[in-house]
């Protein structure tokens, strides 16, 4: 079986890996360097922290957002707007929720035991601090997890210079630098070309085409409703704070401090454009906790984000797809990849609500 992945994100990568283990013939075309549009992100692997995008109290707090400069809307697609308009405050069955039980466990396990094979990528399962400013905030978002679909483990706990945080003890964090170059190793002897690939009519060769191109997947299938969230991540030299990984729930901006650098993330801007102007901001907002002495990089992606922040996996013909999982991208992209490749190989035949917009 020759197959194509198209986009080599970590959403790609993981596909790819997989269907590596199957002895597939794989060809991953990516147009830019493997992961870079991937490698902004903070490396928090946090599934339990998901977010509801089709919900009137996730708006409002995008205007709050917005308001305070931490977001900023330019444009949307148009496909994405109708379908969080048409199922505003819908709930999902409960059957996506254990689906999402699942991926999660998968993909906490899956980073684990990748780190216990080599922990080349700065593995750290040392859980993650969610930061407020308000002790109203921080009672409301106490109260969001109890009711949480996932259950996850969380507490109370006092945070000096805040009202206090929420600690998820079974969250981890790696570096994305790395484990993209540890990717890399795990795939040699794929081929990957370096080639955007502007049709599925040059991919007629292949048995399978799978796409894992984010928010790009639309120009191969106009109608999905996925759209961009932009965000930008610092690779910096400095002295946090505090040295422990956190989210400071206010500004959308997440710290993780290792040895040897901090990863800054921020931004969640509805802009599909290349204009970075606004990853300021982000440096500008962390600045009360980190004392920045040198900046070794800045990269910015984007967050291919589903109407409701589910997921979008399933398969029509001999086409795959596997995006829409927003800022999550990370934490769910082990189980992704896993299940994009029993997809493939005829193991699946779907995954009910997660496939619900595979229908092209």
């Amino acid at each position: 079986m020759k197959v194509a992945i198209v986009g080599g994100g970590i959403v790609g990568l993981f596909t790819a890996y997989f269907l590596k283990k199957e002895d597939v013939d794989i060809t991953l075309f990516e147009k830019a360097d493997l992961g870079s549009y991937s490698v902004h992100a903070a490396g928090l692997i946090e599934p339990y922290r998901f977010d509801k995008i089709n919900s009137t109290s996730m708006i409002i707090k995008m205007l709050k957002y917005s308001l305070r400069g931490t977001t900023y809307i330019r444009n949307v697609n148009k496909f994405w707007l109708k379908e969080l308009l048409k199922n505003l405050n819908k709930n999902p069955p409960e059957d996506a929720w254990k689906t999402m039980r699942e991926m999660a466990e998968f993909s906490l396990k899956a980073y684990k035991e990748m780190a216990e094979e080599k922990n080349d990528f700065n593995y750290r399962d040392d859980g993650l601090y969610e930061v407020y400013l308000r002790e109203e905030d921080l009672e409301k978002g106490l109260e969001e997890e109890k009711k949480s679909p996932f259950n996850p483990k969380f507490e109370k706990v006092d945070f000096e210079g805040f009202a206090g945080a929420i600690f998820f003890p079974g969250l981890s964090r790696i570096s994305t630098e790395k484990f993209i170059d540890r990717m890399k190793n795990e795939l040699r002897g794929v081929k990957i070309v370096n080639k955007e690939i502007q049709s599925l009519d040059e991919l007629k060769d292949f048995d399978e085409i799978v796409l894992t191109s984010g928010i790009w997947t639309t120009k191969f299938i106009s109608n999905l409703p996925v759209t961009a969230f932009k965000g930008y991540g610092y690779r910096v030299k400095g002295t946090p704070k505090y040295n422990k990984p956190l989210v400071l729930v206010d500004d959308g901006i997440a710290i993780s401090p290792f040895e040897d650098f901090i990863k800054i993330t921020g931004g969640f801007d509805a802009d599909s454009s290349y204009d970075s102007s606004r990853a300021q901001l982000v440096l500008d907002k962390s600045s009360r906790i980190v004392d920045i002495s040198f900046i070794y990089e800045m990269n910015m992606g984007f967050r291919p984000c589903s109407p409701d922040g589910f997921p979008i996996i399933g398969k029509r013909d001999n086409i795959t797809v596997a995006t829409g999982a927003c800022r999550l991208g990370w934490s769910y992209a082990p189980a992704m990849g896993k299940y994009t490749t029993d997809l493939v190989l005829g193991r699946l035949k779907d995954l009910g609500y997660i496939s619900r917009y595979v229908k092209f």
